[in-house]
């Protein structure tokens, strides 16, 4: 009797000893919950931001590239939370910087409207952030006579006339959870190489964009 009254005695004395490690143990299991938010299972997510483009408006090599701005609209279905397809809608705007002409033509407006589809991969989830890939093809139009006069072709200038042409994207995105509890609302930045394809020829254009995707939807398990 006199043993097991020490041996409570002493374990009494000792249990603040030990509170601490009961005290962590207990925050780590309430916290467990919160890692199962983080999975990406979306269906969709709909991304609108800000987007930029430095386009050279004429295969002349004396013609200045010049920069557009513009919208950009994409949503994405994914079928697997490392990949899906994505629809992205790019609307560009700017000016034409014209060397001196024959015509007087200095600064005419232009815009590029492109629509590509292709595959999306997120190869990167963390709880705060995730990145990945993506490839798309598709269409562009530009509109590079908006303040000529009648009669008067873009070619007659130097620039592309009025087309349908080939266009594409290919780049990473990154997205960083503007909720740590739940990657539903996030910061996106893009970088793209946009190539398109006027007048036979090729147009390397760097392509960027800053926005917000909201991510809905969830996967049929």
């Amino acid at each position: 009797m006199k043993f097991a009254f020490r041996f409570l005695l002493a374990a009494l004395l000792a249990a603040p000893l030990f509170l601490p490690l009961f005290h962590a143990e207990a925050q780590v299991t309430a916290t467990a919950p919160v890692g199962e938010l983080t999975q990406y299972t979306n269906r969709w997510d709909f991304y609108g931001g800000f987007q930029y483009s430095h386009f050279n408006p004429s295969p002349a090599k004396n013609f200045p590239a010049n920069n557009l701005f513009g919208w950009n609209g994409t949503l994405t279905a994914y079928f697997r939370p490392a990949w899906g397809i994505e629809g992205s809608f790019r609307g560009l705007y700017g000016t034409i910087d014209v060397p001196v002409n024959q015509f007087g033509i200095t600064n005419p407006k232009m815009s590029e409207h492109l629509f590509l589809f292709g595959p999306t991969f997120r190869l990167l989830r963390r709880e705060n952030y995730a990145a990945g890939v993506h490839v798309a093809i598709g269409a562009a139009y530009g509109s590079f006579d908006k303040d000529l006069p009648p009669g008067l072709s873009p070619n007659q200038i130097g620039v592309y006339n009025n087309k349908l042409a080939f266009g594409s994207a290919v780049g990473g995105w990154a997205d960083y959870n503007l909720s740590k509890l739940s990657p539903r609302l996030a910061a996106r930045f893009i970088a793209d190489w946009q190539p398109t394809h006027y007048g036979y020829k090729t147009q390397n254009e760097f392509a960027g964009s800053v926005g917000v995707v909201y991510k809905f939807g969830a996967l049929h398990k």
